[in-house]
């Protein structure tokens, strides 16, 4: 979703270094939990305009339908976001201001996010992004799925390969499909 955004290449150094000691993290144990068992699901996004949070809005109605207890996170890559994205009441936002020098998120959504336990993470394309890479590793979800990424360690357990431009609401159906196999 968006345009990637240009960090200082020093820090971004920094965070690729820091990185990696987290991507060797043996802690979590992976448990694939039926789609029909299900209680909880994260999902993790970037947005850049206001178009692609209703795109966000829609894929989460999605996920609801189904009646499973969802926490939405998602990045905004500015100083200061505009107050449409912060207006929005059951969607949970940080932005640069919130990012440590390493370009760690340090927000109480985030904190809590990376605590849950979710049955299931489901990231919508923001693994390109050093502070969502960070919060995707560092999350505690039992299962993770994303985007397929070319990235010699990725944070997912399931990727799914599909092209961006078939957006987000084809990505969370094909997502959907294949948990649903999982019974």
């Amino acid at each position: 979703m968006g345009v990637q955004k240009k960090y200082n290449p020093f820090k971004a150094r920094f965070n690729k270094l820091f990185l990696r000691s987290y991507t060797n993290d043996t802690e979590r144990e992976v448990t694939i939990t039926p789609l029909n068992k299900v209680q909880s699901v994260g999902v993790t996004f970037v947005v850049t305009n206001p178009k692609e949070l209703e795109t966000v809005k829609k894929v989460i109605k999605q996920i609801a339908k189904r009646g499973l207890n969802t926490f939405a996170l998602g990045y905004i890559p500015e100083k200061k976001p505009n107050d449409f994205y912060l207006s929005e009441k059951t969607i949970n936002f940080f932005y640069d201001k919130e990012l440590d020098w390493l370009l760690r998120p340090d927000s109480d959504a985030t904190l809590e996010f990376q605590q849950r336990h979710f049955d299931i993470l489901i990231d919508l394309g923001s693994v390109e992004y050093p502070p969502m890479h960070y919060l995707l590793y560092k999350s505690k979800a039992k299962f993770k799925v994303g985007w397929f990424t070319n990235q010699e360690k990725s944070p997912f357990d399931l990727m799914i390969n599909m092209a961006p431009e078939e957006g987000c609401e084809s990505f969370i159906s094909q997502v959907l499909h294949y948990l649903d196999k999982f019974n």
